[in-house]
């Protein structure tokens, strides 16, 4: 090598690097972790969506509705549904004060429900325990808040 190459070679290396310092400066930090509110949604979103829901290629984002974030309970709560079947009767995904018209609740009694629209939720050998349904059945019927303990805690906790 000529002396002037291994002077490009020089300055090419430090050229790079200086760019991975500025690069990884200039990274953002991540963004924090989703903590809701102390409530009966706040249960359900722990307890039920967290570890049944919002799993990979599931309502991690990558299918509607996303169940994880601070966008959870309004992607949810007086929501449209897709299915074509459940917007026909329509249905909300939750309807706050009425299980019978609430998607989300009708997949999860899906065996019993009137509207067996789409398949049972959840999928993939998951099961939401009876206790954990019930209590979504009071959140629901309780109005479905977004803040408040208005289901009994004991049935999830």
């Amino acid at each position: 090598m000529t002396r002037k190459s291994i002077l490009y070679l020089k300055q090419f290396t430090l050229l790079l690097v200086f760019s991975s310092i500025f690069v990884a400066c200039d990274s953002e930090e991540p963004a924090p972790a989703y903590t809701p509110p102390d409530s009966s949604f706040g249960l359900v979103y722990t307890k039920i969506f967290q570890q049944s829901c919002a799993l990979s290629n599931c309502h991690d984002g990558t299918t509607s509705p996303n169940l994880t974030g601070e966008t959870t309970y309004n992607a949810i709560v007086n929501a449209d549904v897709k299915n074509v079947q459940a917007i026909a009767a329509g249905l909300q995904l939750i309807r706050p004060n009425d299980v019978d018209s609430s998607f989300l609740y009708q997949k999860l009694i899906y065996d019993t429900s009137n509207f067996k629209f789409g398949s049972k939720m959840p999928v993939g050998g998951l099961v939401v325990s009876d206790d954990a349904i019930l209590f979504v059945k009071e959140w629901i019927e309780a109005g479905a808040p977004l803040t408040g303990h208005v289901a009994d805690r004991t049935l999830i906790e």
